[in-house]
C-alpha cells in the first residue's frame, strides 16, 4: 500500500516537478535522484499541487535539516538506517517544530493562471533562508544582505517615483528596516545571553519537594555537602552575571540611544530568566534543605538573591522609562532634519523627566551616556539627509542643494545645543531639583566636530561655485582656468572615503591641499588678468574686459579690479586730451562716413567723439568710487569741458540746417523745364539741393533729431518727385 502510494507520486513527477527538484540539487549539492527519493518520502505532494495550480498558494516553502528518519509510510525502506535514528531529509508538508537548516522557497507573484512547464523558469523566484545558526540570525542575514541592498540600488518605484516625497519615503522604508534589524539583533542577543543555572543530574531534585524527605536530606551530612556545592556553582554563575553588568560595555561609536533601550533589555530579561530558576523547584528544594540543616552558605545565598532582585528591579526601571523616551526620540531615526528640529524641546525634556523621576537612571554618568547617543544619532541623521541616505555623494549633488542641506544640519545641532542649555538653566532656577551634572565635552565634542566639518565642506563648496564661472566665462585664454580647476576638483571629488565622518582626517590633509592649489590658480588668474589689460589699446575696450572679469565675481579679482581701473582712468585721462585735439583738429572739416550728407555727417562725427568719451566716464560713476579721488575729480572737470564742446557743436550745426530747411520752398516753386542757352533745349529743373535734403532729412530722424514738418514732408514724395524726374527726362 505505502509502495502504491509512493510510485503514484513518483507519477506525477512531470516537466514543473523537475524544474524544482533540480533547483534543489544544485542548491543542496546532491544528485537529482537523491533529492527526487527525499522528496517521495513526504506523504503527499500536496503543497506542489497548490502551488503549480491556477489561484493556488503563492509560495512553496521546503526545510532541508535533520531529523527522525521516515518510517514504513513513506513507501521504502532505507538500508543502514535504524527505525528512529536521526538523517538529513527534506520536509515538504510540514514545518519542523524547530528550523534549524535551510529554508528553500520558491515564489510566484502571480497565480492567475497555472504555471506552465515551458516558463516556469521566469514565473517563480528562489531562495534560501539559512537557519543553521538561529532562526533569527538567518531572517537578519537574508534582509541585510539580500533585501536591503536589493532595495537600495532600486531606482524604479512605480508609483512612488512620480512624487515629490520618493526620496523622503525611501529613506523612512530604509529606516524601518534597519529598526528592524536592530530588534531582531536584540532579540538574538536577549535569547543568547541568558544564563542556565547549571543543572545537576546525580541530583534528583524531585525527590526534595515534600517536608519529610526534605527533612531527611538535610540530616544526611553528604547530602548538604553534595547542595551545598550545587549552591556554590549557582553563586558562581549569578555572581559572574552582576559583575559583567556592572563592567563598562564596548559600545559603537555611532551607536544611538535606542541601542541604551536594547541594552537594558537585554539585562532585564537575563535577570528575569535568572529569577524565575531561583523560584523555581529545584533551587527552592536545595535552599529549603540547606535551612533546614542551618547552613552557613544561606546568609551569603540571601544576600545574593537580595544584589540579583535589586539589579532585576533596577533594569526593570530602567527599562520602562526608556520606552518613554523610545516614542520622542523616534524622529531621529527619520532623516527628517526639519521635523526632527521641532522635537528637539520634547526629546530633552522626556531625558530631564527620567533624571527627575527614575531610581537607578538618574546618575551622571547614565544621563551622559543617553545624550551621547542622542548626538550620534543626530549625526548619523544629518549625514543620511545629506546624502539621501547614502543614496547621493555630497560631489553628485547640485551645490545649491547640498548647501540648503547642510544649513539645516548646522542649524539642527545649534538648536539641539542650545535648547540643552536653556533646559539645564531652568533645573537650575527650579528649587529641590537635582541638576544636570554631565559632561557636556563629551555629548557635544562629537556635534561639534561635524560641525566643524560642514563649515569646511560649505568653504569648499564656495571656492568650487566661485571657480564654475570660468567654464562659462568666454575670455579669451581664461579656459585654461577652468581646465586647471577642474582637474583641482576632480582630485578631491574622486575621494572614496566619507567626507561627513569627523574621524576621517584624510580630510584634513586633502582641504588643505584643495585651498592651498585654488590660492595658488587665483595668483594665476589675477596675473593673467593684468597680462589682458596690458595688451588693451583703448579705455572703452579695457572697461568691457574689465566687466566680463568683474563678471566672473571672484573676490580673488576685487583687488587686481580697483589697481585696473585706477590704470584705466589714467588711460582715459590721455584720451580726452587726445580727443580735444582730434575734435579742435578736424571740426571744420571732420572725416565723413561714406555716403553721409554733410551736416548729419558732421554730427555723426561729433557724436562718435562725444560716445568715446562718455562710456568710461559713465562706467566709472556706476560700477566704482574712483571719481571721488582727487584724479577722478581732474577726469571729470575735463570731461565736462569737452563733452560741453562737442554738445555745442551738435546744437549748432542741427539749427544751422533747421533754418536752411525754412528755405526750401525756392528751390520747389520753379519752374519744371528751363531752356537750355547754348542749345536751346529743354531741361528738366530738378535741384539737387532737395535731394540733399531728403537725404539730410532721413539721418537726421535716424539720429533722433528734431525734423520740421515741411522736410517730412518731401521725404514723403520723394518716390514722386524722382519719377517725375525720370518721365520728364
Amino acid at each position: 500500500q505505502y509502495k502504491e502510494a509512493r510510485e503514484y507520486r513518483r507519477r506525477k513527477l512531470d516537466a514543473s516537478y523537475k524544474y524544482i527538484l533540480e533547483v534543489l540539487s544544485a542548491r543542496l549539492g546532491l544528485d537529482l535522484t537523491t533529492v527526487e527519493e527525499m522528496i517521495l518520502d513526504a506523504p503527499s505532494l500536496k503543497a506542489f499541487e497548490s502551488f503549480f495550480a491556477k489561484g493556488g498558494s503563492k509560495t512553496l516553502k521546503i526545510f532541508y535539516q535533520e531529523g527522525e528518519a521516515p518510517g514504513i509510510e513513506c513507501g521504502q525502506t532505507i538500508s543502514g538506517v535504524v527505525n528512529g535514528s536521526q538523517m538529513m531529509q527534506l520536509y515538504v508538508d510540514d514545518t519542523p517544530e524547530k528550523i534549524v537548516g535551510l529554508c528553500l522557497f520558491f515564489v510566484r507573484c502571480r497565480n492567475d493562471s497555472p504555471i506552465s512547464a515551458k516558463t516556469i523558469h521566469e514565473d517563480i523566484f528562489f531562495g534560501v533562508l539559512d537557519a543553521t545558526g538561529g532562526l533569527l540570525c538567518g531572517v537578519k542575514n537574508m534582509i541585510r544582505k539580500i533585501f536591503l541592498p536589493a532595495i537600495l540600488t532600486t531606482n524604479n518605484w512605480g508609483a512612488l517615483s512620480q512624487t515629490k516625497q520618493v526620496t523622503k519615503d525611501k529613506q523612512n522604508f530604509v529606516e524601518t528596516i534597519n529598526r528592524y534589524l536592530s530588534f531582531l539583533e536584540g532579540a538574538a542577543i536577549s535569547i543568547e545571553g541568558t544564563v542556565e543555572l547549571k543543572k545537576m543530574d546525580d541530583v534528583n531534585f524531585l525527590k526534595l519537594q515534600s517536608f519529610k524527605k526534605v527533612t531527611a536530606a538535610a540530616n544526611n551530612l553528604d547530602m548538604v555537602c553534595q547542595l551545598e556545592e550545587v549552591l556554590m556553582i549557582w553563586y558562581r554563575q549569578i555572581e559572574q552575571v552582576l559583575i559583567e553588568s556592572k563592567q563598562v560595555r564596548k559600545e559603537a561609536d555611532d551607536s544611538g540611544p535606542l541601542t541604551e533601550l536594547e541594552h537594558w533589555k537585554c539585562i532585564s530579561a537575563k535577570f528575569n530568566f535568572i529569577i524565575e530558576q531561583i523560584k523555581g523547584p529545584s533551587c527552592k528544594a536545595v535552599i529549603n534543605v540547606l535551612n533546614v540543616g542551618h547552613s552557613k552558605l544561606l546568609r551569603m545565598w540571601q544576600e545574593l538573591d537580595d544584589r540579583i532582585t535589586e539589579a532585576a528591579n533596577e533594569s526593570k526601571d530602567n527599562v520602562k522609562y526608556l520606552c518613554t523616551f523610545e516614542k520622542v526620540c523616534q524622529p531621529l531615526y527619520s532623516y527628517d532634519v526639519v521635523s526632527m528640529t521641532h522635537g528637539i524641546s520634547n526629546l530633552i525634556n522626556t531625558i530631564r523627566i527620567i533624571h527627575r523621576v527614575s531610581r537607578y537612571y538618574n546618575t551622571s554618568e547614565r544621563i551622559t551616556s543617553l545624550f551621547i547617543k542622542v548626538t550620534n544619532q543626530m549625526v548619523t541623521a544629518c549625514r543620511a539627509y545629506i546624502t539621501d541616505g547614502g543614496l547621493s555623494h555630497v560631489w553628485k549633488q547640485e551645490m545649491s542643494v547640498v548647501t540648503g542641506k547642510i544649513k539645516d544640519c548646522m542649524f539642527l545641532l545649534k538648536e539641539y545645543q542650545k535648547c540643552f542649555h536653556e533646559t539645564k538653566q531652568e533645573i537650575s532656577e527650579t528649587p529641590g531639583e537635582k541638576a544636570f551634572e554631565v559632561s557636556e565635552m563629551y555629548i557635544f565634542g562629537k556635534s561639534e566636530a561635524f560641525c566643524r566639518r560642514l563649515e569646511k565642506i560649505i568653504e569648499m563648496i564656495t571656492v568650487i561655485k566661485t571657480f564654475c564661472a570660468l567654464s562659462q566665462s568666454t575670455i579669451e585664454g581664461i579656459d585654461i582656468m577652468a581646465v586647471k580647476f577642474k582637474n583641482i576638483y576632480q582630485s578631491v571629488e574622486k575621494k572614496q572615503y566619507d567626507i561627513l565622518d569627523p574621524r576621517k582626517t584624510e580630510f584634513v590633509v586633502d582641504f588643505v591641499n584643495f585651498m592651498a592649489k585654488t590660492e595658488n590658480l587665483e595668483t594665476q588668474i589675477q596675473t593673467f588678468m593684468r597680462t589682458c589689460f596690458g595688451r588693451v589699446m583703448s579705455s572703452q575696450h579695457a572697461l568691457r574686459l574689465l566687466q566680463r572679469f568683474q563678471n566672473l565675481r571672484m573676490p580673488c579679482l576685487q583687488e587686481e579690479a580697483a589697481y585696473t581701473i585706477s590704470c584705466i582712468l589714467q588711460h582715459y585721462i590721455a584720451e580726452l586730451e587726445a580727443t580735444k585735439k582730434i575734435f579742435e583738429i578736424q571740426k571744420d572739416n571732420p572725416p565723413l562716413v561714406r555716403n553721409m550728407p554733410p551736416v548729419a555727417g558732421k554730427i555723426l562725427w561729433v557724436r562718435q567723439l562725444f560716445r568715446r568719451i562718455n562710456e568710461p566716464i559713465d562706467y566709472f560713476h556706476k560700477k566704482s568710487n574712483i571719481l571721488s579721488s582727487p584724479e577722478g575729480k581732474a577726469a571729470v572737470q575735463l570731461y565736462n569741458r569737452i563733452a560741453f564742446v562737442l554738445v555745442e557743436f551738435e546744437v549748432v550745426y542741427h539749427n544751422a540746417w533747421m533754418n536752411e530747411i525754412s528755405q526750401l520752398r525756392f528751390p520747389l516753386e520753379d519752374t519744371i523745364l528751363v531752356c537750355h542757352p547754348k542749345t536751346g533745349k529743354f531741361l528738366v529743373n530738378f535741384d539737387p539741393k532737395i535731394s540733399e535734403i531728403v537725404q539730410e532729412t532721413k539721418c537726421m530722424i535716424k539720429l533722433g533729431l528734431k525734423v520740421p514738418e515741411q522736410a517730412k514732408k518731401i521725404v514723403k514724395i520723394e518716390n514722386n518727385l524722382k519719377s517725375n524726374k525720370l518721365h520728364l527726362e
